[in-house]
């Protein structure tokens, strides 16, 4: 009717807004779950790693000496806690340099919103990586905490709090290889975070193989 003309563009208005505030809405949930999931992923990656440096100056101070007279060496368990230390060390490597490469993609990513690129995928890519890696890290240091504990019983350096650590550590490196699969996952899901529209990676997908509805229309149709 002519009464209801006026109100026509105030309705348009209120559904434009609506639409933009859900959008709005709908891309900072999804910026705020990738971030989250970053910072409880790097809370458990630092305390595994500040667990590992503890244990691995501990384990550097150890004496494998069996004889003092002769100055006879226990060779065998000298190079097997020299392999946990260095197994220890390149887990704390590989989580320090995963959160500094993240961090800096991730903020450029989420702030610019430029898509999701290379730097992105080879971030999900080196996350499912350090799932294997810390899995690795954890399994190798729970196979030896019987063999450490006993050779080390009667040790003056090591004590039962090192016990305790030694089995935080890699429990934690169970935790974190967990984490880490899941923030992979989280990125996949949360990829409308870094991207400006949310139909970003299909209208990439289409214009990238030269797939759309209107070719699909003609190809059907026939010459």
């Amino acid at each position: 009717s002519p009464r209801s003309l006026p109100l026509a563009p105030v309705v348009v208005r209120g559904c434009t807004a609506m639409g933009l505030f859900a959008e709005i809405c709908g891309g900072w949930t999804y910026r705020k779950t990738l971030w989250w999931s970053w910072i409880w992923n790097s809370l458990i990656a630092i305390l595994f790693s500040g667990c590992g440096i503890a244990v691995s100056q501990k384990l550097n101070k150890l004496d494998w000496v069996t004889n003092a007279a002769t100055g006879e060496v226990d060779e065998t368990s000298e190079k097997l806690v020299g392999g946990l230390v260095a197994n220890i060390s390149w887990g704390i490597i590989l989580n320090a340099l995963f959160l500094i490469f993240s961090v800096v993609v991730l903020l450029r990513k989420t702030i610019a919103k430029t898509g999701a690129g290379f730097s992105y995928g080879l971030i999900v890519g080196s996350a499912i990586h350090m799932f294997f890696a810390q899995c690795e890290v954890a399994i190798a240091l729970d196979s030896h905490d019987k063999w450490l504990k006993q050779s080390l019983a009667e040790s003056t350096v090591w004590a039962s709090q090192d016990n305790n650590t030694y089995r935080a550590m890699y429990v934690l490196g169970f935790l974190s290889s967990i984490s880490y699969l899941i923030f992979a996952v989280i990125m996949i899901v949360c990829m409308k975070a870094v991207m400006k529209e949310s139909s970003e990676p299909y209208t990439e997908f289409r214009d990238r193989y030269g797939v759309s509805s209107d070719r699909g229309a003609r190809s059907s149709q026939g010459p």
